[in-house]
């Protein structure tokens, strides 16, 4: 057998990917051979695990090597054990069986008179260690733990934490070495321990009484080293050990962040006034301890004046010029705001000023931070800034979460309605195609809120004025201005003509030109609602008449909802007058829900509207979970719960119907399955797909044999560049062998794979269950 040089050699030379292949076989075959041979040494022995470090670097299978890299760990050379332990360390983990054979060779080196041999040992057991390794290996830790050598001690301290991970248990060995190991003037004893801090911590809870009574001693430590003179062995630009600093802030943090009262308090604040002061005028290093003490600060039960001092370093962070430095205090300015809003308020133009800032993280921070500090005071201030960069912005994504916050902002502070009139005018103008269901609905509700006849009379002037230059480009001031037209039309009589309104109408069914098929269906509902409401308003018979022939053309429209709709109305439309006039009565203002701010990217998100709740959380976020983006996740709606109210539905109520209807079949219809635990099936059934839409019907049926399935929730995810609407689930409940159907629409790029992820709960047997999968469709949009 060659040497590893030459190994790597004609790995490296081979011209192509069957020949390279050939030579790693080949090796592979001759170290296969090799580590059958009893009589092999360990200096060859230790040539072979060379090789088969490379060829696990190089992504080959390893598992035939792992004997012969326990044999060379029990060799006594140094040099061998170094190799030995590094591929252990490398080739197994602590699924793998054989790892419990390393047990033997660890407790007998971590009891050698060589430091080096023990830190390989110790090293390797902190990387792999099992819960089995630590209950048997736990004493020789511990005693090394109490080792004079600081090589040793600090390897041992970390070791430790890694072995209280692994079994809690282990927590209440090492906590009463915690005290002498604070008291140990190596920085890396020091750092070791702060880590051992954190794990018993997370692991024993225990134990929390007992480190909150260490904490004199860590805000002595953390006094002491944040004010050490010059030491050229720990100092980073004049910073005394930065990493021990926040270490040791970290361990402050952790243990007082569940503490209602902490003991001490005025040293505390003392010696992160003084922290915060020392590092003022640092950079990065200096930012870093600051970063720390503002997280410190807001954890635990300080000061306000702290809290204050806090805010203030976020908004000097705010002035630096690197990008990664503002953008932290953005994120932390988000996570803080609550606990002193006129803080944070008093840092709003240089909140502002980040809107134009070129980093896209940076204005995406900036735009939640924005609306986060908008009240009843500042919304004319922010709102003119937010107007000029929503003009200016052209991401559709950040286009369509200012067009959300705005009106939520708009509904939520209706302080002056002729400024929030004026600015859902420029916000339509702007950004009509942004507006999803749940933005138009809020603003109507808003106008409805006005009061002012004469304020409304203006504002709808102003709307079909915009309307008519952005007829096929602003699909929300479109289907605002129909919408409006229907209800107020006996208001601006005289400055709208009738012919004006009809044609507008006639133009938008004939020329539907909105990309989304869910915004053409969308829009012909309520352009039949403002037919039927204008039916009582116009004066002229002829243009009645075209109202008629409006409704008419729909009558046999191929989307059953649109179908159903016109058919109710001409009927309607036939009625009385008298009639008419008190079923089609003005809509009264609705109440005002509460709405929480919806989140950028990542962060955790809640809409709340009345009852209802959709969520995104942060730690399992289906937002992210295909990898390329996705929509916001879809509720099904409980029996007892009534649909989320959508733009559709501002109407169904006068007729008592619903624009969800909920299919019953006698029989399951043949579906593909998607899902199946043998207590629920998931299955998907294609009724359409092609030229950009695909409708689907999703089957949840109870498979189990006796068990009754209760609280079935199912949230509905899809890419970002895709739309879905998702009808509400006829049954929570069911028992066996029972089903229930929920209908699908997906509407996006043409050709664009289908991919959904789903997120089922459900209660059996009086226990709740979480499962998530994903489908992918044979067929594309």
């Amino acid at each position: 057998m060659g040497s590893l040089k030459t190994f790597i050699k004609s790995v490296r030379n081979a011209k192509t990917l069957a020949a390279e292949r050939a030579v790693i076989r080949k090796e592979s075959a001759k170290l296969r051979s090799s580590f059958r041979d009893p009589h092999i040494d360990n200096d060859k022995r230790r040539k072979n695990i060379q090789k088969l470090l490379y060829l696990y670097i190089i992504g080959e299978s390893t598992y035939f090597g792992q004997v012969e890299c326990l044999k060379l760990i029990a060799s006594p050379r140094f040099t061998d054990k170094r190799i030995g332990y590094l591929v252990a360390m490398l080739i197994l983990d602590e699924s793998q069986d054989i790892i419990t054979l390393l047990t033997n060779s660890l407790d007998l080196d971590m009891q050698s008179s060589n430091q080096y041999i023990i830190g390989l040992a110790l090293t390797t057991l902190g990387n792999i260690a099992t819960s089995e390794l630590a209950k048997d290996l736990y004493p020789n830790v511990e005693h090394l733990i109490q080792s004079s050598n600081i090589y040793i001690k600090k390897k041992a301290v970390m070791v430790a934490s890694k072995l209280v991970i692994k079994d809690p248990m282990l927590a209440e060995v090492y906590l009463p070495y915690i005290s002498n190991l604070l008291d140990e003037k190596d920085h890396a004893v020091l750092m070791g321990t702060c880590t051992l801090i954190n794990s018993i911590h997370d692991s024993d809870p225990s134990t929390h009484l007992d480190l909150r009574k260490l904490i004199p001693k860590i805000v002595s430590k953390l006094k002491f080293t944040s004010t050490n003179d010059f030491s050229p062995e720990y100092d980073i630009k004049g910073v005394p050990d930065l990493f021990l600093i926040c270490a040791l802030l970290r361990n402050i943090r952790v243990i007082l962040q569940d503490s209602n009262e902490v003991e001490n308090v005025e040293q505390l604040n003392d010696v992160l006034t003084a922290i915060c002061a020392r590092f003022e005028n640092f950079t990065n290093a200096g930012f870093a301890i600051l970063y720390e003490c503002v997280k410190t600060i807001f954890s635990i039960n300080l000061d306000s004046s702290l809290k204050v001092l806090g805010i203030n370093i976020l908004s000097k962070f705010l002035t630096q010029k690197s990008n990664n430095i503002r953008y932290v205090a953005l994120d932390t300015l988000l996570k803080v705001i609550d606990y002193e809003p006129l803080a944070v308020q008093r840092h709003r133009v240089m909140i502002v000023a980040c809107l134009r800032d070129g980093d896209v993280s940076i204005r995406r921070r900036a735009l939640e931070l924005t609306f986060g500090i908008m009240n009843q005071q500042n919304i004319k201030i922010l709102t003119k800034e937010l107007m000029q960069y929503l003009n200016s912005e052209t991401d559709q994504e950040l286009k369509e979460y200012i067009t959300f916050q705005l009106s939520l902002a708009f509904e939520k502070f209706n302080a002056d309605p002729e400024f929030i009139t004026s600015a859902i005018v420029e916000m339509l103008n702007a950004a009509g195609n942004s507006c999803n269901d749940l933005v138009i609905s809020s603003t109507l509700a808003t106008l409805m809120k006005v009061g002012s006849k004469e304020l409304i009379k203006r504002t709808l002037v102003n709307l079909f004025t915009s309307a008519k230059k952005n007829l096929y480009e602003q699909y929300g001031l479109a289907l605002i201005t129909v919408w409006c037209l229907g209800e107020y039309y006996d208001w601006v009589s005289s400055e709208v003509l009738e012919a004006d309104v009809v044609k507008s109408l006639e133009m938008i069914l004939t020329v539907n030109t909105y990309a989304n098929e869910q915004d053409k269906v969308q829009m012909k509902l309520y352009v039949l609602t403002t037919c039927l409401k204008l039916s009582v308003k116009f004066k002229s018979s002829a243009y009645l008449d075209r109202l008629e022939k409006v409704i008419q053309s729909m009558d046999q429209d191929i989307n059953l909802e649109i179908q159903s709709r016109a058919i109710e109305y001409l009927k309607i439309f036939h009625q009385p007058k008298s009639i008419r006039k008190g079923l089609l009565e003005r809509m009264p203002a609705p109440a005002y829900k509460k709405h929480d701010n919806l989140a950028l990217l990542n962060r955790s998100s809640t809409i709340k509207s009345g009852s209802e709740t959709t969520a995104a959380k942060d730690t399992d976020d289906l937002l992210d979970l295909l990898g390329d983006g996705l929509t916001k996740p879809v509720k099904t709606v409980k029996d007892n719960e009534k649909p989320a109210a959508s733009a559709i539905d501002l109407l169904s109520d006068l007729f008592g119907t619903s624009s969800i209807e909920v299919k019953k079949l006698v029989n399951e219809p043949v579906s593909v399955e998607a899902f199946n635990d043998n207590v629920i099936k998931v299955g998907i059934v294609e009724k359409n797909t092609g030229n950009g839409v695909a409708e689907l019907e999703t089957i949840v049926k109870n498979v189990s044999i006796n068990d009754r399935i209760t609280d079935i929730t199912l949230l509905c995810a899809v890419p970002k560049s895709q739309k879905l609407q998702l009808s509400a689930i006829s049954k929570t409940a069911l028992s066996s062998e029972e089903f229930t159907l929920l209908n699908m629409n997906i509407t996006g790029p043409e050709g664009a794979k289908i991919k959904i992820r789903f997120k089922l709960s459900y209660t059996v047997n009086g226990g709740k269950v979480d499962k998530q999968f994903d489908y992918l469709h044979a067929n594309k949009l």
